[in-house]
């Protein structure tokens, strides 16, 4: 009986890790190695890097500048590297950067694929803001989407002008440096999930 109990655990706790997987990125000088990979949502990734490199997660805007910023609530490893977990690799495009050689290029991309069987195409959430027109901030009111997932901000060439995380429910955007104008609200990877915001 004991045998029966031991294996039914050892098979509940493999099938609970056995679809994770640890991805790991080296550096080449002042490179990282790959500077982009796919995984999947619950997947790790371990920076086993020179001591003289961190990874440091900055927004889009921040990374095209080559620019460290840190990103509110986004992953930040010691010099040497180390591991960033799943808790930090929401579903979305993370950017990241060598905080000390950011200047010089060093920075990469991590993409985190939806594993949970739910169709990226189907979205089952609620997505408004308010006030629109705004002045200076306006509100995103979400229901549904996960704490962490990246909005985008851009005019309506295309050009990001501004990227972040959402909070819980309702996340404040101050758009004070935005000059008067339309954008375009982008949440998430999807191209359909986007709301126009009116600066005033």
């Amino acid at each position: 009986m004991k045998a029966k109990i031991l294996l039914s655990f050892l098979l509940f706790s493999a099938s609970i890790t056995g679809f994770s997987t640890t991805w790991t990125i080296h550096n080449s000088g002042f490179t990282f190695t790959p500077d982009t990979v796919t995984i999947n949502e619950g997947d790790s990734v371990n920076f086993a890097i020179a001591t003289m490199h961190d990874a440091r997660e900055v927004s889009e805007v921040s990374w095209q500048a080559n620019g460290n910023t840190a990103l509110p609530g986004g992953f930040q490893t010691i010099l040497g590297g180390g591991l960033v977990l799943p808790a930090h690799l929401t579903v979305g495009t993370h950017w990241y950067v060598c905080s000390i050689h950011a200047a010089s290029g060093m920075k990469g991309v991590i993409i985190v694929k939806n594993t949970n069987g739910v169709s990226d195409f189907l979205p089952q959430f609620n997505l408004s803001i308010y006030p629109n027109p705004a002045r200076s901030t306006f509100t995103i009111k979400s229901s549904g989407i996960s704490s962490g997932t990246l909005y985008y901000i851009s005019d309506q060439s295309g050009s990001l002008k501004m990227t972040g995380r959402l909070n819980d429910d309702t996340t404040s955007v101050n758009i004070e440096k935005l000059a008067s104008g339309i954008y375009i609200l982008r949440v998430g990877d999807q191209s359909t999930n986007t709301l126009k915001v009116i600066k005033e």
